[in-house]
């Protein structure tokens, strides 16, 4: 079995004719790559790389392709006796293995980690620092540079710091992506802030607990802000191809190619595709299977790869995937397995053992009990806060609407709402009056064009595009997220017209009630087709969760000073 039909010796043949030697001693030919080492940027990436674009490979790793003799013969050779054909093989040079240089692996994200463990350190040592100076220096005009309140504040940044590290919190596996890294910073603070009080109480310690309450809100709060800084940053820098993890994906159609195009829609989610596989055949004996994951390992080599992701599919049982593994683990190459229920993720996947088989629980996508009391209460406080928050606005905006333009103040409209059930919505009107007979006629069917449609609507009135730049002619909605006909979060309460539109798996958006906001609002508005709209919506309802309403809302704030697709 050679490199595959892709010609990997050739093609590195083409980009680096003088990194290629032959074998001493044979005719074998080997790839003995002599990287030019580039400064290390200052995004951390790695160092080794001699083909913009393309494959790279770690200084002093070798690839031999061996051949039956009668293939690797020169043409002008004397005819001989053949020897038995043996398969080729396609495997490492045991001298530069992974397994016995397995510093050369390097996770993208180490220098990310080692830049928030040393903010964090500065977060918490400010903190500590902060409350000694607000409980005693100010007050009783203690000397900093008391030994007694000095060793004090040094004990607990040391404590928080070491709970940090233990709790994983600079794991880079969550580092950058979901909500894990921020519950771990939460976890940790308060196992330090509870193991503080169990020793003050148990040892009768005189610590003052507003040193204990300043600390420990001002750190948790830097904390957070620090990380999120730090993440946004880490998005920008993966948006322009720093700080990614290269990554071939094994399997088959069409599980592979949905991976594929799964990470390439997200660079922020941290994966870069460098590379796809086949899966091995259904039965391959255990010879096949052992050149099937030499020809894996050599394809890593060759792309520098840190990562391998295997696409769910009935070809690659245990066996297969268990011998990947143990493969990986020499040259500390991170696999991830996509399961075939792919888009159900999130809170409602849980894991559970059954006869020593591993086995993921999905449960139903409804919001019952505690869930639903929780982000009801949310919408109830929220919606009276904002309603105060915003009522100067909308009186502003009310009296705009009547004196610039003839027609009522506000416009109802009937919409879908939760369970399939007819809505009443409330809007401050931004078109002319008799704008609804006109809609066919101007925008006409969702479709490709739909959005410049949208941006060239000849019935918004001047006054109107100013409310719809903020988003103020949706704040009367705030009435319906009070009332329970709608949520602060959600997907976008549809038109009745439109429901012919929705496909089957479409109507499963009215498992939850409409929103305010949603995820397609804070993901370009008006700029996202109607497919990739309803994709979006079904994301939510299969993965809500109060942090991911938390998100969509702190988006919301940005979406609507900055503008984007507001039209």
């Amino acid at each position: 079995m050679g490199l595959r039909s892709t010609g990997q010796l050739p093609r590195i043949r083409r980009r680096c004719p003088d990194r290629l030697d032959r074998n001493p001693g044979t005719d074998l030919p080997a790839i003995s790559v002599k990287a030019r080492r580039k400064a290390p940027s200052s995004t951390g990436r790695g160092a080794f790389r001699w083909y913009r674009g393309g494959s790279a490979l770690r200084k002093g790793w070798q690839v031999a392709i061996e051949e039956s003799p009668a293939t690797a013969a020169p043409a002008t050779a004397a005819p001989a006796t053949p020897a038995p054909a043996t398969p080729a093989r396609i495997g490492w040079s045991e001298a530069h293995s992974h397994r016995d240089r397995p510093h050369l692996r390097r996770d993208p994200l180490r220098v990310y980690a080692i830049r928030v463990f040393i903010l964090d350190v500065l977060a918490v040592t400010l903190a500590g620092i902060t409350g000694f100076i607000l409980r005693w220096a100010i007050p009783f005009n203690v000397e900093i540079n008391d030994p007694t309140y000095v060793s004090l504040v040094v004990i607990v940044i040391i404590a928080w710091v070491a709970v940090l590290v233990l709790r994983g919190a600079y794991d880079t596996r969550v580092l950058g992506v979901g909500s894990e890294e921020f519950k771990r910073v939460v976890a940790a603070t308060a196992t330090v802030f509870g193991a503080v009080a169990i020793v003050v109480f148990a040892f009768k310690i005189d610590l003052s607990r507003g040193f204990v309450l300043i600390t420990f809100v001002t750190g948790l709060t830097l904390l957070l802000i620090v990380r999120w800084m730090l993440r946004s940053w880490l998005r920008h820098e993966r948006r322009y191809g720093h700080f990614l993890h290269r990554t071939i994906v094994v399997g088959a159609e069409p599980q592979k190619s949905e991976i594929v195009d799964m990470l390439d829609r997200d660079p922020v989610a941290g994966f870069t595709v460098v590379d796809v596989i086949d899966e091995p055949a259904a039965d391959i004996d255990s010879a096949g299977l052992d050149m099937w994951l030499d020809e894996v390992m050599t394809r890593i080599a060759l792309e520098d790869a840190d990562t391998v992701a295997v696409a769910g599919s009935p070809a690659l049982g245990h066996q297969v995937v268990q011998r990947l593994s143990w493969r990986l683990e020499g040259p500390r190459v991170d696999l991830l397995v996509a399961p075939a229920v792919g888009d159900v993720a999130g809170p409602r996947v849980t894991m559970r053992m059954a006869a020593d088989l591993p086995l993921l629980h999905l449960d139903e996508p409804h919001l019952t009990g505690p869930k639903r009391a929780i982000k009801r209460g949310l919408d109830i406080l929220a919606g009276i806060l904002l309603f105060l928050l915003f009522l100067p606005f909308m009186i502003v905006a009310g009296i705009g609407t009547k004196l610039t333009s003839r027609g009522p103040m506000f416009y109802f409209q009937e919409r879908i709402g939760r369970g399939g059930g007819v809505i009443t919505v409330a809007k401050f009107r931004t078109m002319r009056v008799g704008a609804d007979q006109e809609r066919e006629a101007v925008i006409g069917v969702p479709d490709a064009s739909i959005v410049d449609r949208y941006k060239q609507d000849p019935r918004i009135t001047p006054f109107g595009r100013v409310l719809r730049r903020w988003s103020i002619d949706e704040m009367p909605q705030i009435i319906n997220v009070i009332g329970g006909t709608m949520s602060l979060v959600g997907p976008r309460p549809v038109l009745v017209a439109e429901l012919p539109l929705f496909g089957d798996a479409d109507h499963r958006r009215h498992l939850t009630k409409p929103g305010l906001t949603g995820l397609w609002q804070v993901s370009g508005r008006k700029q996202v087709e109607w497919d990739e709209r309803m994709r979006m919506d079904l994301d939510y309802v299969e993965h809500w969760s109060p942090a991911l309403d938390l998100v969509i809302v702190a988006k919301t704030i940005k979406v609507v000073l900055v503008g984007h697709g507001a039209y």
